[in-house]
């Protein structure tokens, strides 16, 4: 589905339609060059080959620059993580998935197992069998101990989940490591959030995209 927007080009109000990912790539290169979204624009009408649309020339603009750059395989993918699971250790299992339970399932995350036991239970992504998210007794039988320096980093599908997850960490007895926000010195479109869960395990809630639109009108 194609949205359409209203920009300024040379003193001029133009409405392109295009797809929404096409829109986010071209933001992403406005950011990366350093020009306001319109500027770029303006760019891409002034090159454009006779006869091709500005949207068209849009689209071609974002496909070069895709091409030009390198792209990570998805995180998700089960064919291509390179993670076979993750496992957190836990003190009190029962109370460590009362608190991760709701948190898995915001995330997109559905259960894989639950032993009580055994002590340990698992998610995995929704679509995908690895990796997994794992909690548990540690393997050594002693109390579960947390690392210092170590973090389990999450992605989030948007932004609004990114905050939903803080809160509710919070709400469940989780302690703050840092509230949801732009983290730019990463990189501009960085949106974390940080907690530690009951046992003191460092976590990130993280989206590396841009904000949902609210005002896009579909054609």
């Amino acid at each position: 589905m194609t949205v359409k927007r209203s920009l300024s080009i040379q003193g001029h109000r133009t409405s392109i339609s295009i797809e929404d990912a096409f829109w986010q790539g071209l933001r992403d290169i406005a950011t990366r060059t350093r020009q306001p979204l319109a500027a770029l624009v303006a760019e891409i009408d002034a090159g454009r080959a006779p006869g091709t649309n500005l949207s068209s020339a849009i689209r071609l603009r974002v496909l070069a620059d895709l091409q030009d750059q390198p792209r990570a395989p998805s995180p998700l993918a089960p064919d291509t993580t390179p993670f076979s699971h993750v496992y957190l250790g836990v003190s009190d299992h029962e109370a460590a998935r009362a608190f991760w339970a709701p948190l898995a399932a915001l995330l997109g995350w559905r259960a894989r197992f639950h032993d009580l036991v055994a002590g340990w239970s698992g998610w995995q992504p929704s679509g995908a069998d690895r990796p997994l998210f794992l909690i548990g007794r540690p393997f050594d039988g002693q109390n579960a101990t947390v690392g210092n320096g170590a973090m389990v980093a999450f992605l989030a599908a948007d932004r609004e989940t990114v905050d939903q997850c803080h809160a509710l960490a919070l709400r469940a007895g989780g302690a703050d490591e840092g509230p949801p926000g732009l983290r730019p010195h990463y990189h501009p479109h960085y949106y974390g959030a940080y907690f530690r869960d009951l046992d003191g395990n460092k976590i990130c809630v993280c989206h590396h995209g841009g904000p949902s639109e609210t005002n896009a009108d579909p054609d």
